[in-house]
C-alpha cells in the first residue's frame, strides 16, 4: 500500500517539475481585473493562435506563449463590457505583468 502512495507522489513530482520547465521556455502574461465579480476569462492572440486562461479571483496568467506582440482580450460579465489591450510584448522565458485592469460599464 505505502509503494502505491509512493508511486503515486513520484510520478506527481515529475509531472509538476516537468511542466515547470515547460512554462519557463515560453513567455507569459500576467495581471489583475477588477471588479472582480464580473471578470470571467482572458485571451492571449497572436496571428492565428489563441491562448485562454479563466479568470480567478480577478487574476489571470496565460503561459507558455511564444514571443512576440500579443492582443489581451478580457471576456466581461454584464453589465460590464470586454476590454481590448494591444502590443503587449512577450519575450522568452519573461513574464509581462499588465497591471490591474479595469472593467468599464456598458
Amino acid at each position: 500500500m505505502k509503494t502505491k502512495y509512493f508511486d503515486f507522489a513520484a510520478m506527481l513530482l515529475i509531472v509538476l517539475l516537468l511542466s515547470a520547465f515547460a512554462f519557463q521556455n515560453g513567455g507569459s502574461i500576467k495581471g489583475s481585473v477588477v471588479p472582480i465579480e464580473n471578470a470571467f476569462r482572458a485571451f492571449a492572440i497572436l496571428d492565428k493562435d489563441t491562448i485562454k486562461s479563466n479568470i480567478v479571483g480577478g487574476n489571470f496568467i496565460l503561459g507558455d506563449l511564444k514571443p512576440g506582440t500579443y492582443q489581451l482580450i478580457i471576456e466581461a460579465i454584464p453589465p460590464y463590457q470586454h476590454k481590448f489591450l494591444t502590443s503587449i510584448l512577450v519575450k522568452q522565458g519573461e513574464s509581462t505583468n499588465v497591471g490591474e485592469i479595469q472593467l468599464l460599464l456598458k
